[in-house]
């Protein structure tokens, strides 16, 4: 058994216990439980403070998942997780191990992600072959020329038409990173409904994620920002998994309704884990593996390494952005919340400056 899958066996029967404890003292109800009553949307994440003693990310990160799955109560501190619903998300924790072992829980690899990891180390070549490749599709060709007319790329009020001169201005970088994103995107896709919303919203922040990931660590220059972007979007990936396993479990009761609380947290502790277990399948390499795992709330506290960082800063910057972007925090605050969560250097401040003209202000 991992040391992580034994850290959360032992969480989930320390969290009952809790629970079991809080509901004893609580007030009986007169009725029968149907559902939590709606609660009213919780304040915008306040406003950092440069002596704040404790870091926003649990805060940033609840607030995310609120979005994600529709429900405020998700990321109101108040609403404690409900007990009854504990059978489900043990079950869905069985059918979660399974991703990365079983075919049927596992997303397959794109079939062209491996030529374009190879591609890394060849710079030149890999210019052509990939602008080539883009020719070729309507979708590709569509998103490179959006993207080379983006803030983040776009150099003059002169527009870019032109495939060629979009490569050039993209870079091999940007091309690999826009390759991959649209090879990726069919695997997070979950349908409509609920499972839509969590999908739609998942992406975006695994978009947002990828491209500051990628920005922090060229700017470290420990780790390759190629890397960097691509745990951004299996992050997102090992979210859908596990979201997907745990509403499969509540199908199967329909009595039962999804408590926002609960999934909340399930996501929280297993989303890293289970996006380790995804890039292990697909061959990715171990300090890969090891950077997705160390995002997962119920990983050990240790020394993070270069890939964790850049992965980290990526995913919080990308939560603010998708924040602001919902209208829950402005750009001001989010900037200050990015600095209470240790970042505070001028190369975090110039990349947080491009992702809010890049998708905040360009809306």
């Amino acid at each position: 058994m991992s040391r992580i899958l034994l850290i959360l066996i032992i969480a989930a029967v320390v969290v009952v216990l809790f629970w079991s404890r809080r509901r004893r003292a609580a007030p009986q109800e007169s009725a029968p439980r149907q559902a939590l009553p709606a609660a009213p949307p919780p304040a915008a994440l306040p406003p950092a403070q440069p002596d704040a003693d404790a870091s926003p990310l649990p805060r940033i990160f609840t607030e995310l998942r609120a979005q994600a799955l529709g429900d405020e109560r998700a990321a109101d501190p108040q609403v404690l997780p409900d007990p009854a619903h504990m059978p489900v998300l043990l079950a869905a924790s069985r059918e979660i191990a399974q991703v990365g072992s079983e075919p049927n829980y596992t997303p397959r690899q794109p079939s062209m992600l491996p030529q374009i990891m190879e591609a890394v180390n060849d710079e030149e070549a890999s210019l052509r072959s990939l602008s080539r490749i883009i020719a070729q599709d309507p979708e590709l060709t569509s998103e490179l020329l959006r993207t080379a007319n983006s803030p983040l790329y776009r150099l003059s009020s002169t527009p870019v038409e032109s495939v060629e001169r979009a490569a050039a201005l993209v870079g091999t970088q940007g091309i690999r990173t826009l390759i991959t994103a649209a090879l990726m995107k069919p695997l997070v896709n979950t349908g409509s409904g609920a499972f839509g919303r969590f999908g739609k919203v998942t992406w975006e922040h695994s978009l947002y994620s990828a491209s500051a990931a990628e920005a922090f660590a060229a700017r470290a220059q420990d780790c390759d920002p190629y890397t960097a972007h691509l745990l951004g979007l299996l992050h997102g990936l090992g979210s859908v998994a596990v979201y997907r396993a745990i509403m499969n479990q509540y199908a199967a009761q329909p009595g039962l309704a999804p408590d926002a609380a609960s999934v909340s947290q399930s996501l929280g502790a297993q989303s890293g884990v289970t996006a380790r277990r995804i890039a292990a399948n697909w061959g990715l390499s171990e300090s890969t593996q090891e950077a997705l795992e160390s995002q997962s709330s119920a990983a050990p506290t240790s020394a993070e390494g270069p890939l964790d960082r850049a992965l980290r800063f990526g995913r919080t910057a990308g939560a603010l952005v998708l924040l602001c972007n919902r209208g829950k925090i402005s750009a001001q605050e989010a900037h200050g919340q990015l600095a209470a969560a240790g970042y505070t250097s001028p190369q975090a401040d110039r990349i947080w400056e491009r992702l809010v003209k890049a998708y905040v202000s360009a809306k």
